[in-house]
């Protein structure tokens, strides 16, 4: 009975078939996985190149408001020192609380 299964060609084409079956899932889920690794490699150099770029505006920024600040200091001492003793003040009567 053994010898009829395995010599019946519909079960042999079938058996080939399903062999094929697997060599294409197999290589399917490769070229996923190699496409998968691609894209986040590439999501994440575009984040990389984001993240550098708002940087070097932040601080390009932060400089320029420190130099203005600088400025406007050297421009009005006296305001600039009544406006930072008066925050003091506020800040250490809140802080008392």
């Amino acid at each position: 009975m053994s010898n009829s299964i395995s010599s019946d060609p519909t079960l042999l084409a079938l058996q080939e078939d399903v062999a094929a079956l697997k060599r294409d899932i197999g290589t399917l889920l490769a070229h996923l996985r190699t496409s998968a690794t691609a894209s986040a490699q590439s999501a994440a150099e575009q984040i990389e190149d984001s993240a550098t770029r708002l940087y070097r505006n932040a601080s390009a920024e932060g400089c320029k408001s420190a130099k203005a600040l600088g400025h406007q200091i050297e421009e009005q001492p006296v305001l600039a020192l009544l406006v930072v003793l008066g925050v003091g003040y506020l800040g250490g009567r809140l802080l008392t609380r």
